[in-house]
Protein backbone atom coordinates (compact mmCIF):
# COMPACT_ATOMS: atom_id res chain seq x y z
CA UNK A 1 0.00 0.00 0.00
CA UNK A 2 1.77 3.27 -0.79
CA UNK A 3 1.79 5.88 1.57
CA UNK A 4 -0.07 9.10 1.10
CA UNK A 5 2.08 12.09 1.55
CA UNK A 6 0.86 14.71 3.98
CA UNK A 7 1.71 17.49 1.53
CA UNK A 8 -0.88 16.42 -0.73
CA UNK A 9 -3.44 15.56 1.63
CA UNK A 10 -6.24 17.66 1.70
CA UNK A 11 -6.47 20.65 3.91
CA UNK A 12 -8.78 19.99 7.41
CA UNK A 13 -11.55 22.62 7.99
CA UNK A 14 -10.91 24.15 11.37
CA UNK A 15 -12.99 27.18 12.68
CA UNK A 16 -11.86 30.64 12.63
CA UNK A 17 -9.01 31.46 15.41
CA UNK A 18 -11.62 34.36 16.67
CA UNK A 19 -13.62 31.67 17.60
CA UNK A 20 -11.08 29.59 19.13
CA UNK A 21 -9.52 32.93 21.23
CA UNK A 22 -13.02 33.17 22.99
CA UNK A 23 -13.34 29.65 23.46
CA UNK A 24 -10.34 29.57 25.50
CA UNK A 25 -11.17 32.64 27.24
CA UNK A 26 -14.59 31.83 28.17
CA UNK A 27 -12.87 28.54 29.72
CA UNK A 28 -10.24 30.68 31.54
CA UNK A 29 -12.75 32.92 33.15
CA UNK A 30 -14.68 29.99 34.53
CA UNK A 31 -11.36 28.25 35.88
CA UNK A 32 -10.49 31.31 37.40
CA UNK A 33 -13.69 31.85 39.16
CA UNK A 34 -13.94 28.36 40.23
CA UNK A 35 -10.04 28.67 41.88
CA UNK A 36 -11.64 31.75 43.86
CA UNK A 37 -14.54 29.99 44.81
CA UNK A 38 -12.50 27.20 45.91
CA UNK A 39 -10.40 29.68 48.30
CA UNK A 40 -13.89 31.07 49.56
CA UNK A 41 -15.37 27.66 50.39
CA UNK A 42 -12.22 26.78 52.64
CA UNK A 43 -12.44 29.96 54.15
CA UNK A 44 -16.05 29.51 55.34
CA UNK A 45 -15.37 25.79 56.23
CA UNK A 46 -12.70 27.34 58.04
CA UNK A 47 -13.81 29.59 59.74
CA UNK A 48 -17.12 28.08 61.16
CA UNK A 49 -14.84 25.23 62.24
CA UNK A 50 -12.71 27.62 64.28
CA UNK A 51 -16.21 29.26 65.56
CA UNK A 52 -17.74 25.85 66.82
CA UNK A 53 -14.16 24.47 68.40
CA UNK A 54 -14.04 27.81 70.45
CA UNK A 55 -11.01 28.29 68.34
CA UNK A 56 -9.11 25.86 70.02
CA UNK A 57 -7.05 24.67 66.64
CA UNK A 58 -6.65 28.49 65.21
CA UNK A 59 -6.64 28.92 61.79
CA UNK A 60 -3.93 28.46 58.82
CA UNK A 61 -2.15 31.14 57.44
CA UNK A 62 -3.69 30.66 54.25
CA UNK A 63 -7.16 30.88 55.91
CA UNK A 64 -5.65 33.97 57.60
CA UNK A 65 -4.39 35.00 54.32
CA UNK A 66 -7.98 34.49 52.43
CA UNK A 67 -9.63 36.77 55.20
CA UNK A 68 -7.44 39.53 55.21
CA UNK A 69 -8.06 39.90 51.59
CA UNK A 70 -10.87 38.43 51.77
CA UNK A 71 -12.90 41.70 50.14
CA UNK A 72 -10.91 41.60 47.00
CA UNK A 73 -11.45 37.66 46.54
CA UNK A 74 -14.81 38.14 46.72
CA UNK A 75 -15.18 41.29 44.90
CA UNK A 76 -12.80 39.24 41.88
CA UNK A 77 -14.91 36.32 42.41
CA UNK A 78 -18.45 38.18 41.13
CA UNK A 79 -16.79 40.21 38.12
CA UNK A 80 -15.98 36.68 36.93
CA UNK A 81 -19.18 35.66 37.35
CA UNK A 82 -20.74 38.32 35.60
CA UNK A 83 -18.01 37.91 33.27
CA UNK A 84 -18.27 34.12 32.24
CA UNK A 85 -22.45 34.18 32.62
CA UNK A 86 -22.29 37.18 30.06
CA UNK A 87 -19.67 35.24 28.16
CA UNK A 88 -21.10 31.78 27.37
CA UNK A 89 -24.24 33.83 26.11
CA UNK A 90 -21.94 35.86 23.38
CA UNK A 91 -19.88 33.23 22.58
CA UNK A 92 -23.09 30.79 22.29
CA UNK A 93 -24.29 33.80 19.60
CA UNK A 94 -21.41 33.41 17.88
CA UNK A 95 -21.28 29.92 17.84
CA UNK A 96 -24.57 29.76 15.99
CA UNK A 97 -23.26 32.30 13.75
CA UNK A 98 -20.76 30.10 12.69
CA UNK A 99 -22.55 26.90 12.48
CA UNK A 100 -25.06 28.74 10.50
CA UNK A 101 -22.41 29.80 7.60
CA UNK A 102 -21.39 26.39 7.18
CA UNK A 103 -25.29 25.13 6.98
CA UNK A 104 -25.57 22.99 9.97
CA UNK A 105 -28.46 25.96 11.42
CA UNK A 106 -30.27 25.05 14.35
CA UNK A 107 -27.58 22.25 14.96
CA UNK A 108 -27.33 20.05 18.25
CA UNK A 109 -23.55 21.04 18.67
CA UNK A 110 -24.84 23.85 20.17
CA UNK A 111 -26.19 22.12 22.96
CA UNK A 112 -24.74 19.09 25.28
CA UNK A 113 -26.23 18.02 28.50
CA UNK A 114 -23.99 19.36 30.65
CA UNK A 115 -25.20 23.22 29.76
CA UNK A 116 -28.77 21.75 31.47
CA UNK A 117 -27.07 20.93 34.35
CA UNK A 118 -24.80 24.00 34.66
CA UNK A 119 -28.20 26.58 34.78
CA UNK A 120 -29.28 24.08 37.32
CA UNK A 121 -26.14 24.32 39.46
CA UNK A 122 -26.81 28.15 39.61
CA UNK A 123 -30.51 28.35 40.05
CA UNK A 124 -29.92 25.82 43.80
CA UNK A 125 -26.70 28.33 44.64
CA UNK A 126 -29.41 31.47 44.17
CA UNK A 127 -32.40 29.76 45.95
CA UNK A 128 -29.96 28.49 48.59
CA UNK A 129 -28.88 32.55 49.37
CA UNK A 130 -32.27 33.19 49.20
CA UNK A 131 -33.16 31.21 51.65
CA UNK A 132 -30.34 31.52 53.77
CA UNK A 133 -32.19 31.66 57.56
CA UNK A 134 -29.11 33.70 58.90
CA UNK A 135 -29.74 36.50 57.19
CA UNK A 136 -26.40 38.28 55.74
CA UNK A 137 -22.99 39.04 57.33
CA UNK A 138 -23.84 42.98 58.21
CA UNK A 139 -26.72 40.91 60.54
CA UNK A 140 -24.46 38.29 62.30
CA UNK A 141 -21.40 41.00 63.24
CA UNK A 142 -18.41 38.75 64.90
CA UNK A 143 -15.65 39.47 66.33
CA UNK A 144 -13.03 37.32 67.17
CA UNK A 145 -12.45 36.79 70.71
CA UNK A 146 -15.17 39.27 71.49
CA UNK A 147 -18.30 37.62 70.84
CA UNK A 148 -21.31 35.67 72.00
CA UNK A 149 -22.07 32.18 71.95
CA UNK A 150 -25.34 33.34 70.31
CA UNK A 151 -23.59 35.62 67.54
CA UNK A 152 -21.00 32.76 66.71
CA UNK A 153 -23.46 30.59 66.29
CA UNK A 154 -25.49 32.75 64.16
CA UNK A 155 -22.64 33.45 62.21
CA UNK A 156 -21.57 29.76 61.56
CA UNK A 157 -25.02 28.86 60.42
CA UNK A 158 -24.44 31.56 57.84
CA UNK A 159 -21.28 30.21 57.06
CA UNK A 160 -22.35 27.25 56.45
CA UNK A 161 -25.46 28.14 54.27
CA UNK A 162 -22.79 30.42 51.96
CA UNK A 163 -20.88 27.26 51.81
CA UNK A 164 -23.51 25.12 50.27
CA UNK A 165 -24.32 28.23 47.94
CA UNK A 166 -20.65 28.07 47.15
CA UNK A 167 -20.49 24.48 46.24
CA UNK A 168 -23.67 24.36 44.39
CA UNK A 169 -21.56 26.87 42.41
CA UNK A 170 -18.47 25.20 41.75
CA UNK A 171 -20.37 22.17 40.64
CA UNK A 172 -22.20 24.47 38.14
CA UNK A 173 -18.53 25.23 36.66
CA UNK A 174 -17.69 21.91 36.67
CA UNK A 175 -20.69 21.29 34.64
CA UNK A 176 -19.98 24.62 32.15
CA UNK A 177 -16.49 23.81 31.97
CA UNK A 178 -17.74 20.55 30.42
CA UNK A 179 -20.11 21.96 28.47
CA UNK A 180 -17.58 24.06 26.44
CA UNK A 181 -15.27 21.60 25.91
CA UNK A 182 -17.95 19.71 24.23
CA UNK A 183 -19.08 22.15 22.10
CA UNK A 184 -15.58 23.39 21.30
CA UNK A 185 -15.75 19.62 20.55
CA UNK A 186 -18.51 19.04 18.65
CA UNK A 187 -18.25 22.47 16.41
CA UNK A 188 -14.79 21.37 14.75
CA UNK A 189 -16.22 18.19 13.73
CA UNK A 190 -19.06 19.92 12.15
CA UNK A 191 -16.60 22.66 10.43
CA UNK A 192 -14.52 19.86 9.58
CA UNK A 193 -17.53 17.86 7.91
CA UNK A 194 -18.64 20.17 6.56
CA UNK A 195 -15.26 21.79 4.38
CA UNK A 196 -15.17 25.17 4.32
CA UNK A 197 -11.84 26.67 5.45
CA UNK A 198 -11.97 29.80 7.58
CA UNK A 199 -8.55 30.29 7.96
CA UNK A 200 -7.12 30.99 4.79
CA UNK A 201 -3.64 30.36 4.93
CA UNK A 202 -4.47 26.77 5.54
CA UNK A 203 -5.88 26.13 2.02
CA UNK A 204 -2.66 24.20 0.74
CA UNK A 205 -1.26 25.32 -2.79
CA UNK A 206 -1.71 21.95 -4.21
CA UNK A 207 0.52 20.61 -6.92
CA UNK A 208 -2.49 20.45 -9.54
CA UNK A 209 -3.84 23.69 -9.12
CA UNK A 210 -0.36 25.73 -9.01
CA UNK A 211 1.02 26.07 -12.48
CA UNK A 212 4.93 25.98 -12.46
CA UNK A 213 7.19 29.01 -13.49
CA UNK A 214 6.73 29.51 -17.14
CA UNK A 215 10.49 29.19 -18.00
CA UNK A 216 9.83 25.43 -16.22
CA UNK A 217 6.96 24.24 -18.40
CA UNK A 218 7.83 22.46 -21.61
CA UNK A 219 5.86 23.70 -24.26
CA UNK A 220 3.01 20.93 -25.38
CA UNK A 221 2.42 19.72 -28.41
CA UNK A 222 -0.80 20.62 -30.43
CA UNK A 223 -3.29 23.43 -31.56
CA UNK A 224 -3.88 26.39 -29.29
CA UNK A 225 -7.42 26.26 -27.64
CA UNK A 226 -9.36 27.63 -30.51
CA UNK A 227 -12.12 30.02 -30.13
CA UNK A 228 -10.51 32.52 -28.34
CA UNK A 229 -7.89 35.13 -29.39
CA UNK A 230 -5.00 35.51 -29.13
CA UNK A 231 -3.24 37.58 -26.36
CA UNK A 232 -1.67 40.51 -28.67
CA UNK A 233 -0.39 43.89 -27.56
CA UNK A 234 -3.90 45.08 -28.17
CA UNK A 235 -5.54 42.57 -25.79
CA UNK A 236 -2.83 43.71 -23.11
CA UNK A 237 -3.81 47.64 -23.79
CA UNK A 238 -7.14 46.75 -22.81
CA UNK A 239 -6.05 44.91 -19.74
CA UNK A 240 -3.83 47.96 -18.63
CA UNK A 241 -6.68 50.38 -19.40
CA UNK A 242 -8.92 48.54 -16.80
CA UNK A 243 -6.45 49.08 -14.16
CA UNK A 244 -5.53 52.47 -14.96
CA UNK A 245 -9.01 53.48 -15.53
CA UNK A 246 -10.23 52.11 -12.30
CA UNK A 247 -7.27 53.20 -10.72
CA UNK A 248 -7.38 49.94 -8.70
CA UNK A 249 -5.23 46.05 -8.97
CA UNK A 250 -7.36 44.02 -11.43
CA UNK A 251 -7.27 40.05 -11.02
CA UNK A 252 -6.26 37.89 -13.65
CA UNK A 253 -6.70 34.46 -14.01
CA UNK A 254 -4.53 32.07 -15.42
CA UNK A 255 -5.56 28.37 -16.52
CA UNK A 256 -3.02 25.58 -17.83
CA UNK A 257 -3.86 22.54 -18.85
CA UNK A 258 -8.00 23.33 -18.67
CA UNK A 259 -7.65 22.84 -14.90
CA UNK A 260 -4.53 24.35 -13.25
CA UNK A 261 -5.65 28.02 -12.03
CA UNK A 262 -4.11 30.50 -10.19
CA UNK A 263 -4.30 34.26 -9.63
CA UNK A 264 -2.21 37.23 -11.27
CA UNK A 265 -2.78 40.80 -9.73
CA UNK A 266 -2.05 43.91 -12.85
CA UNK A 267 -1.42 46.55 -10.61
CA UNK A 268 -3.46 50.01 -10.43
CA UNK A 269 -0.58 51.37 -12.40
CA UNK A 270 -0.86 49.33 -15.50
CA UNK A 271 2.29 47.95 -15.48
CA UNK A 272 1.90 44.40 -17.29
CA UNK A 273 6.13 43.43 -17.06
CA UNK A 274 5.83 40.54 -14.28
CA UNK A 275 2.47 39.63 -15.61
CA UNK A 276 3.71 39.17 -18.59
CA UNK A 277 6.43 37.44 -18.03
CA UNK A 278 4.75 35.20 -15.26
CA UNK A 279 1.98 33.89 -17.17
CA UNK A 280 2.89 30.55 -19.83
CA UNK A 281 2.61 29.91 -23.13
CA UNK A 282 -0.76 28.54 -24.02
CA UNK A 283 -2.81 29.40 -20.90
CA UNK A 284 -5.49 31.53 -20.85
CA UNK A 285 -5.85 34.53 -19.30
CA UNK A 286 -9.02 36.14 -17.84
CA UNK A 287 -8.81 39.83 -16.44
CA UNK A 288 -11.88 40.78 -14.76
CA UNK A 289 -12.76 44.28 -14.37
CA UNK A 290 -14.37 44.19 -10.48
CA UNK A 291 -11.19 45.17 -8.45
CA UNK A 292 -10.98 42.41 -5.67
CA UNK A 293 -13.11 43.95 -2.64
CA UNK A 294 -11.58 44.59 0.97
CA UNK A 295 -15.29 45.03 2.08
CA UNK A 296 -17.68 43.39 4.16
CA UNK A 297 -19.92 39.94 2.55
CA UNK A 298 -22.81 40.72 4.34
CA UNK A 299 -26.26 41.24 1.98
CA UNK A 300 -23.87 40.17 -1.32
CA UNK A 301 -25.13 38.11 -4.21
CA UNK A 302 -23.47 37.04 -7.11
CA UNK A 303 -25.04 37.33 -10.40
CA UNK A 304 -26.64 33.21 -10.95
CA UNK A 305 -24.24 31.36 -12.55
CA UNK A 306 -22.94 27.55 -13.17
CA UNK A 307 -19.83 27.93 -11.37
CA UNK A 308 -17.59 31.37 -9.94
CA UNK A 309 -14.26 31.51 -9.53
CA UNK A 310 -13.35 32.90 -5.97
CA UNK A 311 -10.60 35.34 -5.15
CA UNK A 312 -9.02 35.17 -1.05
CA UNK A 313 -6.05 37.54 0.27
CA UNK A 314 -4.79 36.28 3.12
CA UNK A 315 -4.66 39.11 5.93
CA UNK A 316 -1.43 38.34 7.47
CA UNK A 317 0.94 36.84 4.22
CA UNK A 318 -1.01 38.66 1.74
CA UNK A 319 -0.79 35.26 -0.30
CA UNK A 320 -3.87 34.79 -2.89
CA UNK A 321 -5.81 31.84 -3.45
CA UNK A 322 -7.88 30.13 -6.20
CA UNK A 323 -11.05 28.57 -5.38
CA UNK A 324 -13.63 26.98 -7.66
CA UNK A 325 -17.43 27.89 -6.08
CA UNK A 326 -20.41 26.13 -7.24
CA UNK A 327 -23.80 28.17 -6.27
CA UNK A 328 -24.48 25.77 -3.59
CA UNK A 329 -21.26 26.72 -2.01
CA UNK A 330 -21.70 30.05 -2.29
CA UNK A 331 -22.45 31.03 1.24
CA UNK A 332 -19.40 28.72 2.53
CA UNK A 333 -17.14 30.90 0.64
CA UNK A 334 -18.56 34.14 1.62
CA UNK A 335 -18.18 33.05 5.41
CA UNK A 336 -14.42 32.12 4.69
CA UNK A 337 -14.09 35.88 2.50
CA UNK A 338 -15.10 37.65 5.83
CA UNK A 339 -11.50 36.93 7.23
CA UNK A 340 -9.69 37.77 3.94
CA UNK A 341 -8.16 40.99 3.00
CA UNK A 342 -9.59 41.13 0.06
CA UNK A 343 -11.78 38.86 -2.08
CA UNK A 344 -13.72 38.54 -4.98
CA UNK A 345 -16.43 36.18 -6.62
CA UNK A 346 -16.38 36.12 -10.61
CA UNK A 347 -19.04 34.21 -12.65
CA UNK A 348 -16.94 31.88 -14.95
CA UNK A 349 -18.56 33.14 -17.51
CA UNK A 350 -18.96 36.96 -16.47
CA UNK A 351 -19.25 39.16 -20.16
CA UNK A 352 -17.07 42.24 -19.48
CA UNK A 353 -13.93 39.84 -18.65
CA UNK A 354 -11.29 39.68 -21.13
CA UNK A 355 -10.25 36.62 -22.11
CA UNK A 356 -7.43 35.51 -24.52
CA UNK A 357 -4.74 32.60 -24.89
CA UNK A 358 -0.94 33.32 -24.76
CA UNK A 359 1.10 32.58 -27.72
CA UNK A 360 3.72 29.64 -27.59
CA UNK A 361 5.93 32.06 -28.46
CA UNK A 362 5.15 35.16 -26.35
Amino acid sequence: MSEINPADAPPVAKPPHEWEIQTFALMVAAGCAAGLGILLLVSDLAVRAYLLTGGADGVSALVAWILDNGDAISALYLMLGFGYLIGFFIWRRRTRALLDSVGEANSPALWHWTVGAWYLGLFTSFMIRANNPAGTPAQTPLTFGHDTSSQAEQFASWLAWDAAQIGARLIGLTFLLIAVWQIRTQVRERVAASGVIFRIRDIAPRPSAVPLPAAARPVPVGAQPSGLPMADEDFWGRVAALATGRRAEVAMLETTDGLARRWLVVPESGDLGVVRSTVAPGAVVTAFPESPDAGETKGFSPRPAEEYHGFLEDTESGAVWYQSVKPNRVGAFLARARRARRWALYPADSPEALTAVVPWSH
